[in-house]
């Protein structure tokens, strides 16, 4: 973003964020790769999110979740993540709450997803702000912003926007 230094972490087990000097961290999609929500690292058999999960607890600066970065904070506080048997991909609609429509100021969205995980709870203490048929789909709480959407691929909530909301 303009004006502002930008610092790209490609997250591996044991990396050490660099989070001090930061006004935001962004967790962004992931998993592709074979490396989900619930698979092992081989050589210390945690989860290979562990770290980023232990991160999230840690964390005390403004927070956005993107897709993979939405299910690490969940499950970082406690909630399931749901493998669905179908790739959720393309441009969906997505309806937020009462609470989400005056966040975001925006009574309906479009946005891109991809992903085989879905959450059907928020986490104890997130408000859920937008919903779809596969699941919530935007999440709150305190200095924390997550979406299971993608709006770095553009759609009615961009990156920019999601950005102002957590800053």
């Amino acid at each position: 973003m303009a004006g502002h230094e930008i610092e790209v972490l490609e997250y591996r087990p044991g990396v050490k964020f660099n989070h001090e000097d930061k006004d935001l961290v962004i967790l962004s999609g992931g998993g592709g790769e074979g490396l989900e929500i619930y698979d092992l690292h081989q050589s210390s058999r945690r989860l290979w999110y562990q770290d980023e999960m232990e991160f999230v607890l840690k964390n005390d600066k403004p927070l956005i979740g993107i897709c993979m970065g939405f299910e690490v904070i969940c499950a970082a506080y406690g909630q399931k993540i749901y493998e669905t048997s179908v790739l959720t991909q393309g441009y969906k609609s997505i309806i937020p709450t009462l609470k989400g429509q005056k966040q975001i100021s925006k009574a309906a969205l479009t946005q891109f997803e991809s992903h085989y995980w879905q959450v059907h709870t928020a986490p104890k203490g997130f408000e859920v702000l937008a919903e779809s048929e596969t699941g919530i789909e935007i999440i709150k709480k305190d200095n924390i912003f997550a979406t299971q959407f993608h709006p770095e691929k553009g759609g009615s909530l961009s990156l920019r926007q999601l950005v102002h909301q957590t800053a």
